[in-house]
């Protein structure tokens, strides 16, 4: 046993610790210190397996009242009946208050309670212990770290703080964590991928809140603080403001970079975008802890996608150009910001979404001055049907699917 690392967490938080760890693949026990409370994380090649501490509400007693599994009137008495004797799951188990199976649940959960509890310590101390295994007997969490730091995440609470942490929504955000890898092996809601897949490094927070379509950009901003500390993206400065650029006309993908450029036709409508290339992932392992943790509103990437091969059709004198849409989010509109550039006066900034759903494409309105229409009709939000006529301005487009 070595002691390779120490600090103070006023400096450096658990999530930070825990990437570090993971970075380095580390087998050991993390001990973090502060007045009231002791608390021990137990990683196994980087990997928060099991963990222990002195907070009343994290003891097994506390979880399995909480879930439900047993009444506290019913836990008091076999605790007393059974005094010293024996662990409290053993005891559990023997007054047939609880399975085998619901045991070893809740004591998954208790193990992610524990982990989660640390990410709001503000102050206290660390050390972490080098080749220390977890207890022999313990039920260890299988579970990959990101998916582990997004969902406690979602269950810290930021909503009165997030002007603080977002001071300049002029500050551009970007990816710092593989997308690919993302798709394969996190879990998100459909909304937090709606935002991850808004992400280029060129948007700013405004507007990828506008682009989100939320009418209050608090829920945005949470579920952007959510991916920073995940560690999947990271607050910039905004890149230099330039003048969009007249691109060439479409060329076939390249087979060597799977990418498809969009140009600009003879009306002035320009279009903009990099195609993405999917690979399915492997399945989760057997023992994967995920779903036991997770929110259930939370899924991987291709489970929540539909293999719609489908194309725009942008149609002019007569003649028609398509582009395929090969990403998962497109945005529209006549800032240089947009994935597809409309120049047009009549098409707002950011003006309209196409989002990949479980049903197809989705064209959604961003509250456009002078609206989305499909086959004439003002929309908000519809599931495009193959054949359909989009109108946005003066530009006409026909969704095809293949």
């Amino acid at each position: 046993m070595e002691k390779v690392l120490e600090g103070n967490l006023a400096r450096f938080e658990a999530p930070d610790l825990l990437t570090f760890l993971n970075m380095c693949r580390r087998t050991g026990v993390l001990v973090m210190e502060r007045p009231d409370q002791e608390t021990k994380l137990f990683l196994r090649e980087g990997r928060p397996v099991f963990a222990t501490s002195t907070k009343e509400e994290l003891r097994l007693g506390a979880i399995v009242v909480r879930l439900g599994k047993v009444p506290k009137e019913a836990l008091e008495p076999a605790v007393a009946r059974h005094g010293a004797v024996g662990r409290l799951g053993q005891v559990l188990i023997s007054e047939k208050l609880i399975t085998e199976a619901e045991l070893a649940s809740c004591l998954k959960v208790q193990v992610s309670e524990v982990i989660f509890d640390t990410f709001r310590w503000g102050q206290g101390v660390f050390t972490f212990w080098d080749g220390v295994p977890p207890p022999s007997s313990a039920v260890t969490l299988e579970m990959d770290l990101q998916n582990l730091l997004m969902e406690g995440a979602r269950r810290t609470d930021e909503g009165g703080r997030l002007a603080e942490i977002f001071p300049d929504l002029g500050m551009a955000v970007e990816t710092v964590a593989n997308p690919e890898r993302v798709k394969h092996s996190v879990n998100l809601t459909p909304e937090e991928w709606k935002v991850f897949f808004l992400i280029d490094g060129r948007r700013t927070l405004s507007e990828i809140c506008h682009l989100a379509g939320n009418v209050d950009e608090s829920v945005t901003l949470q579920i952007l603080h959510n991916l920073v500390l995940a560690k999947f993206v990271t607050v910039v400065a905004a890149p230099p403001s330039q003048p969009t650029a007249t691109l060439p006309p479409p060329v076939a993908p390249d087979p060597a970079h799977g990418t498809q450029k969009m140009g600009e036709d003879r009306a002035g409508t320009q279009a903009g975008g990099v195609s993405v290339e999917f690979s399915e992932g492997q399945e989760p392992k057997p023992e994967d802890d995920t779903k036991e943790i997770v929110t259930p509103k939370a899924v991987q990437y291709k489970t929540a996608r539909k293999l719609t091969s489908s194309r725009l059709v942008l149609m002019k004198d007569g003649s028609e150009t398509g582009y395929p849409l090969t990403r998962d989010t497109y945005t529209v509109g006549r800032h240089r910001n947009n994935d597809i550039v409309v120049s047009d006066p009549k098409v707002s900034s950011f003006h309209a979404r196409f989002d990949r759903t479980l049903e197809g494409f989705v064209l959604v309105d961003l509250r456009s001055r002078n609206g989305s229409f499909v086959n004439g009709k003002r929309v908000d939000a519809v599931v495009l049907q193959n054949g359909d006529e989009v109108r946005l301005g003066t530009a006409r487009l026909r969704y095809k699917m293949d």
